[in-house]
């Protein structure tokens, strides 16, 4: 009879199984693919770090200008400016603004500066600028509402609802915009326009605004109509003024001055007759 030590069946049965030609391949595979997909996203994470905003000052020259020539060679440079939002900004303009030109590595472009280059637009309120991805740079932009002319040392200029100037447009184009004149008049005028939106079949009747003494508004009407309206609560004071012109026709009679200052009683001022035409001459 054959006789097997105990140490010799443990020795065998340590030894592991041998493995499949397919197992083989597949471990081959998967370690491929894993190293694949280990030096990607190492490539992704450097090209992200590279042109993240703020950390091309403290990359080597080296290193930004090989990223810029690579991707440059895989077709990422810029071959369309393609804009949004403008109606009296031109294409032109806007694209002339970015500063950026064609042909140019699309990974070069400094999307903080081209905005702001943009916003500097007289019409432009605000701006984004955007890559995509791999030859296209989107700018998309908001235009100010002009809302006014304000008056300043004789100078006309139209300003949106905050204030800010636009440009140096023609005012002609915008002559059914109201007046705004006075110191100090730009930052009362927003309380204002809202109690104004109130009615905008009598607003659109009004020809300027006058901030008087940095208190209060006198409203001038195109029929020479003027109201003065008091220095507190400017919303129920336009109410007032809508209630009376519609109430009295104010607007269809010869009156000089409606004053509302006072909280009890309405003064009303009548234009004086235009004196009868010379028929000497």
């Amino acid at each position: 009879m054959r006789q097997l030590s105990l140490f010799g069946t443990r020795r065998q049965d340590a030894q592991p199984a041998p493995r499949s030609a397919a197992s083989r391949l597949v471990s081959r595979r998967g370690f491929r693919w894993g190293a694949c997909a280990l030096v990607g996203g190492v490539a992704v994470a450097a090209a992200i770090w590279v042109v993240q905003p703020g950390t091309l000052a403290v990359v080597g020259e080296d290193i930004r200008a090989g990223f810029m020539s690579a991707t440059a060679g895989a077709g990422m440079t810029v071959e369309r400016i393609d804009t949004s939002g403008g109606e009296r900004t031109s294409t032109k303009t806007i694209r002339t603004a970015t500063g950026v030109q064609i042909g140019m590595p699309i990974f070069a472009v400094d999307l903080a500066a081209a905005r702001g280059r943009v916003e500097a637009i007289g019409w432009v309120e605000s701006a984004t600028v955007e890559r995509r991805l791999p030859s296209t740079l989107h700018v998309r932009i908001v235009e100010r509402k002009p809302v006014a002319i304000w008056q300043r040392n004789q100078r006309l200029v139209m300003v949106d609802r905050a204030g800010t100037e636009i440009g140096a447009e023609p005012i002609g184009r915008f002559a059914d915009l109201p007046i705004v004149v006075g110191d100090g008049a730009l930052r009362h005028m927003p309380a204002l326009l809202d109690a104004m939106a109130t009615d905008p079949a009598l607003s659109r009747r009004v020809r300027a605004a006058t901030w008087i003494g940095g208190r209060r508004w006198t409203i001038h009407f195109h029929n020479g109509l003027e109201a003065k309206l008091p220095e507190r609560e400017i919303g129920a004071a336009w109410a007032r003024l809508v209630r009376e012109i519609g109430e009295h026709r104010l607007l269809d009679e010869p009156i000089a001055v409606v004053d509302l200052r006072l909280p009890d009683r309405t003064i009303v001022r009548i234009r004086p007759p235009e004196p009868p035409a010379d028929d000497r001459t």
